[in-house]
C-alpha cells in the first residue's frame, strides 16, 4: 500500500550506486498536438540527478525536431522529493504528498511552465496484491528490480505553459508514475507504458511486455487499471498490437479487461511522436495518441520503452521495421 511517505526517498542504508528514484509530471494541450514531461531521475547514493523537460508537437524520428528539449544529466540530487528546486529551473513542491503537487519550470527561449497535479485516485501500487490482482501470483516486482517500488496515479493537471513565447492553458487528465529500486544502465527489459484519458469518468492505464524485433503483438500485462466513475478496477489482461514507424508508436489497438470482467477496446492514432532518452541506456519512443473507445475520444501517451542493447542485438530486424 502506498502512503504519503512514499512520495519521498526510500534509499536503503546498504544501497549501492545503482539505487534510483524517479519523479515525472506530464501535461498536454490536445488542441495543439502538444504533450510534455518534466522528468527527474535521481541517484541519491551518488548525489546526482538527471532532469529532462521535453515538449513534443510533431511526428519525427529525431528528438531535436520537437518543440522544446532541455536534458541535463549531471545536476545535484535534491535532499528530498517533497520540496526541491534544481539548477535547470525546475521546482516541485508536494503540498499534499502523493495527492497534490505544484510544478514550475523556468527554462530558456521564453519558456515557462506553471501547473498543478491534483490526484483523482489513490496511488495504484503494482506490487500490492490488495491493489493489483496480478501481484498475487508473483514474488518479484513484475518487470525488473528498478520497479521494486512503483505506482501509477491519475490526476487533473491545471495551469499555464508559455512555450517559446506562445501561451497555452493546461486543463487535462494525466497519469503519472513513480519508481524506486536499483536500476542498472545496461540491457533493461522492453515494455509498453500507456494511458488513455476520457475525462475524470474514464481513465485507463497499462504496462505490458513486448518484443518489437519479432512481433507487433503485445505481450503479457504487468500492471494496469481502469478508473471508471470514481472507482478503480485492477486490470487482469490485455490483448492487442501496435503499428510503428521504426520504433515510434503510430497506431494502437488494445483490449483491456478488468477484475469485473468488463472489457474496453481502445484504438489510437499518433498526433505527435518522437524518440526520447531521459535515461541514457533506454529509448522511450513516445507518442501522444488520440484514443477512441466506443465513440468516446480522448488522449494519452503510448511509450515503447526499449534498451539500446536490445536494439543493437536485433539491429537488422529493428532497422527493417
Amino acid at each position: 500500500m502506498i502512503t504519503a511517505k512514499d512520495a519521498d526517498f526510500h534509499t536503503p542504508a546498504n544501497a549501492d550506486f545503482r539505487w534510483c528514484e524517479t519523479r515525472p509530471f506530464m501535461f498536454n494541450v490536445p488542441e495543439a498536438n502538444i504533450s510534455g514531461t518534466c522528468y527527474t531521475v535521481t541517484r541519491p547514493v551518488l548525489g546526482v540527478c538527471m532532469s529532462d523537460v521535453t515538449i513534443f508537437d510533431r511526428i519525427s524520428q529525431v528528438w531535436e525536431h520537437q518543440l522544446y528539449v532541455d536534458n541535463q544529466q549531471h545536476l545535484p540530487c535534491p535532499k528530498s522529493l517533497l520540496d526541491y528546486a534544481l539548477p535547470n529551473g525546475l521546482s516541485v513542491r508536494a503540498s499534499k504528498p502523493t495527492a497534490h503537487y505544484a510544478i514550475r519550470y523556468e527554462g530558456i527561449d521564453d519558456t515557462l511552465l506553471d501547473f498543478e497535479f491534483e490526484a483523482i485516485m489513490a496511488p495504484y501500487d503494482m506490487n500490492d496484491p490488495d491493489t493489483n490482482p496480478l501481484a498475487r501470483a508473483r514474488h518479484d516486482s513484475g518487470w525488473n528490480d528498478a520497479f521494486g517500488g512503483h505506482y501509477e496515479q491519475a490526476g487533473r493537471v491545471r495551469g499555464t505553459a508559455s512555450i517559446r513565447g506562445r501561451e497555452y492553458r493546461l486543463d487535462t487528465i494525466e497519469v503519472i508514475d513513480r519508481s524506486w529500486g536499483p536500476r542498472a544502465e545496461r540491457d533493461n527489459g522492453a515494455a509498453v507504458w500507456l494511458h488513455a484519458n476520457f475525462g475524470e469518468g474514464l481513465v485507463m492505464h497499462a504496462l505490458f511486455s513486448f518484443d518489437p524485433a519479432h512481433t507487433r503483438e503485445f505481450g503479457a500485462l504487468i500492471t494496469g487499471f481502469v478508473l471508471e466513475d470514481g472507482k478503480v478496477y485492477g486490470a487482469v489482461s490485455i490483448a492487442g498490437r501496435g503499428e510503428r514507424a521504426g520504433l515510434l508508436p503510430m497506431g494502437t489497438e488494445l483490449l483491456i479487461t478488468d477484475v469485473r470482467g468488463k472489457s474496453f477496446l481502445l484504438t489510437g492514432s499518433a498526433v505527435n511522436s518522437g524518440p526520447w532518452a531521459p535515461y541514457p541506456s533506454l529509448v522511450y519512443a513516445t507518442s501522444m495518441m488520440r484514443w477512441n473507445c466506443d465513440g468516446r475520444v480522448g488522449h494519452g501517451i503510448h511509450q515503447n520503452v526499449v534498451s539500446r542493447a536490445y536494439m543493437t542485438r536485433h539491429r537488422e530486424k529493428m532497422q527493417a521495421g
